[in-house]
């Protein structure tokens, strides 16, 4: 923390941050711009099955396990 509240980040620990390689980015993108575009022209439309998708996607990309799932969706 800098003087007056800033905050400063150094690369040295910039690094240390896991960044992960989404190889199912396009996959998420796409799901994203179906539901916004369903919502868009619908706003009563269900988008359910494309936000459980997504979360799959993302639950993958994480490499969660069924009990952090559990976790995450507060089950």
């Amino acid at each position: 923390m800098m003087r007056g509240g800033y905050l400063r980040a150094f690369t040295d620990y910039m690094r240390q941050i896991p960044v992960l390689s989404a190889s199912n980015v396009g996959r998420i993108e796409d799901a994203t711009h179906a539901a916004i575009a369903a919502r868009a022209t619908n706003p009563a439309a269900d988008v359910s099955a494309l936000e459980a998708e997504i979360d799959r996607l993302v639950y993958a990309l994480y490499g969660l396990t069924p009990a952090e799932i559990r976790i995450v969706e507060g089950g």
